[in-house]
């Protein structure tokens, strides 16, 4: 499996995927973010390049991953329809960004926010840009705060309203059509 994790942070995800031996790479903007996890990781599979440009081949991704990447871009539909060029058909791109259901925005506030997503605004994004959204949950429910039985329970919580919509992040994921314009 062919993994591209845009805005790879320290790595880690790129990390456990070539554990699990997958080809997998890390893609950064910031040129001192792609070397640090380069060193933490002990391996040359980060590059510099920008969410709406990545330096990889078209249709040869199995799978993108962005997480906390898409709330910071000013036009986000770029940023999808250029992750869904380098998936191959049938690829799948996962995104993880914060809930603007969330009760407490608070835990949010960066000034580099540009816009928080709701699970249907972010499925019409990917609708819009000719991608297939196959599913979308919350991830760690709001119980009044930031409990540990929260984060032990969220699998079980995340299922029942009030909190299956009200979790601090959302995972979306999306695929890419086999065809142009199919399914």
């Amino acid at each position: 499996m062919r993994i591209v994790d845009v805005g790879c942070g320290n790595g880690e995800a790129v990390r456990r995927a070539t554990e699990l031996d997958c080809q997998a790479w890390g893609v950064d903007i910031r040129h001192e973010v792609a070397r640090s996890a380069q060193s933490r990781c002990g391996t040359d599979r980060f590059v510099v390049g920008a969410a709406t440009r990545l330096p990889v081949l078209s249709d040869s991704v199995d799978l993108v991953v962005a997480q906390h990447i898409v709330e910071h871009l000013r036009d986000p539909m770029e940023a999808i329809r250029e992750w869904k060029r380098v998936l191959r058909p049938g690829g799948k791109l996962a995104i993880v960004t914060p809930n603007h259901r969330y009760p407490d925005p608070s835990i949010y506030e960066d000034p580099d926010h540009v816009r928080i997503f709701d699970a249907q605004e972010l499925r019409r994004l990917l609708e819009a840009a000719a991608m297939r959204p196959i599913g979308s949950e919350t991830i760690f429910p709001y119980l009044g705060g930031h409990t540990v039985f929260g984060l032990r329970h969220y699998r079980i919580l995340s299922a029942l309203p009030p909190w299956s919509s009200s979790g601090r992040s959302l995972l979306c994921v999306a695929k890419k059509p086999l065809e142009e314009g199919g399914r």
